[in-house]
């Protein structure tokens, strides 16, 4: 009898540049997908008992290792996304800086001693089990590595979900992990189709979720894990603000180049980017003027050329929605200050003038190389320009009154403000946001504690 092979669900990746074929892959059959849970439960019940010693020593030689091929992530992170390459070796240095921020850490945050009249009482915080971490392709590296390394100094274990268009990133992030110590299933890469998640967070294996993503795939996330009681962390959109004040005088043009370059970094494909510019009226006109002649420094070129410093939109949907976008925000009232110039996945730098009412705006994240700009005419508007949004990430204020930006600072919803610096995620700092911007904190000890089980030990004399 003629044994039948499997015939398993083939995927292309492609080059945003092109869109020409990279490589053909196979997602995982239901058999494969159960079988990784079972070697991740195994390795759980192992690896939690490993020494802190031994997960730091592991960790140490994984910065090592990122170092030793950061030519060939690198590679790998622009073939894939269309990113820079100097961008691409950005990310894993810093993806190299979280680990050591991480192996620096004290073993002290994992218990917490009570002073109460028991003999003996303490907070002690031990692991959960196995994570699946589903992650996005802006940053293929830096995400999974983000949203493992707490999990695994603590003890638990994790799987990454990648998008599948960042495939060879993570295979080869996979093997990175390995040869330097990690045991096998303690970091699993899961090349499934979307329609499998649901199959994975309601395995009884699966203790925790956490998702970076778009706020419409969180909502459905945040749904499966409520559904079947997981732990879930959510990282999700942002409409960052970019708040000039009219003080600023001569430091205008330092301030309008890096609006610039935090709306631009990454192609404009990064959540905490600054979104909307919203700058006092008596100085906006030299503001748009200064950015403007920045955005046409960021000209399209050879991504593994140094200077170059714009790549293109990772996918051609992305593309096709960022376009309609586009046209929607001049549709809805949007001036248009610097016109857009596309072909195929490239886009140029754009500037739009837009009221801080435009609906599109307040309602869709802009994923891509497009700033918006509102004035404003008394300082008492910003809180509600600023929060007329669904999304509360992240914001910066410029101004060299630092007492009236930390009062502004307090009527401003959002997990994160920067006063005279951009918004940026730093591993010494909680990262996370409210609203439909998700829950949860990543990066600093607070994310080691999001999938814990904070378990309350008294003890008394008989």
């Amino acid at each position: 009898m003629v044994k039948l092979k499997k015939i398993h669900r083939m995927y292309q990746t492609f080059n945003p540049v092109n869109n020409k074929i990279l490589k053909t892959y196979s997602f995982l059959s239901d058999e494969e997908i159960n079988k990784k849970l079972s070697i991740a439960n195994s390795a759980y019940n192992k690896w939690k008992n490993y020494s802190f010693e031994y997960r730091i020593k592991c960790l140490i030689q994984l910065s090592h290792n990122l170092y030793k091929t950061i030519d060939i992530l690198s590679y790998y992170i622009t073939q894939e996304m269309g990113k820079p390459i100097t961008q691409s070796r950005l990310e894993i240095k810093k993806s190299i800086s979280l680990c050591k921020y991480y192996y620096n850490i004290d073993i002290s945050i994992f218990l917490k001693n009570i002073s109460t009249s028991y003999k003996k009482s303490y907070v002690i915080y031990e692991p959960i089990g196995p994570i699946l971490g589903i992650t996005p392709w802006n940053y293929p590296i830096w995400q999974p590595i983000r949203s493992a390394i707490p999990n695994l100094l603590l003890g638990n274990v994790i799987f990454i979900k990648p998008a599948i268009n960042t495939t060879e990133c993570s295979i080869f992030l996979e093997k990175i992990f390995l040869e330097s110590g990690f045991p096998k299933g303690v970091f699993q890469i899961l090349l499934v189709d979307n329609n499998k998640i649901e199959h994975i967070i309601k395995n009884d294996i699966i203790q925790g979720v956490t998702f970076t993503g778009s706020y419409y795939t969180g909502k459905i996330i945040g749904s499966l894990s409520g559904k079947y009681i997981k732990k879930s962390i959510l990282e999700l959109g942002g409409n960052d603000s970019f708040i000039v004040m009219r003080d600023v005088d001569e430091k205008i043009e330092k301030i309008a180049k890096l609006a610039t370059k935090s709306r631009l970094n990454n192609t404009g494909q990064a959540c905490i980017s600054a979104k909307r510019f919203i700058v006092d009226e008596s100085i906006i006109d030299d503001f748009i003027h200064i950015v403007i002649k920045e955005m046409k420094k960021y000209c399209k070129g050879d991504l593994y050329d140094d200077s170059t410093k714009i790549g293109y939109l990772s996918r051609s949907d992305l593309s096709e929605k960022l376009n309609q976008q586009y046209f929607d925000i001049i549709s809805n009232g949007g001036e248009v200050c610097l016109e857009i110039e596309r072909e195929e996945n490239f886009f140029s730098p754009s500037l739009l003038k837009i009221k801080h009412d435009n609906l599109l705006v307040n309602k869709e994240e802009i994923f891509g190389p497009i700033g918006l700009i509102i004035s404003f005419s008394k300082e008492e508007e910003i809180p509600f320009i600023v929060n007329n949004t669904i999304y509360g990430l992240g914001s910066s204020i410029w101004t060299k009154d630092l007492e009236k930006a930390e009062k502004l600072s307090k009527k401003i919803e959002t997990g994160m403000i920067f006063i005279n610096e951009i918004v940026k995620s730093d591993p010494r700092f909680p990262f996370g946001g409210i609203k439909k911007s998700g829950y949860g904190r990543e990066l600093s000890d607070l994310s080691i504690m999001e999938f814990t089980n904070c378990k309350v030990v008294v003890m008394n004399e008989l």
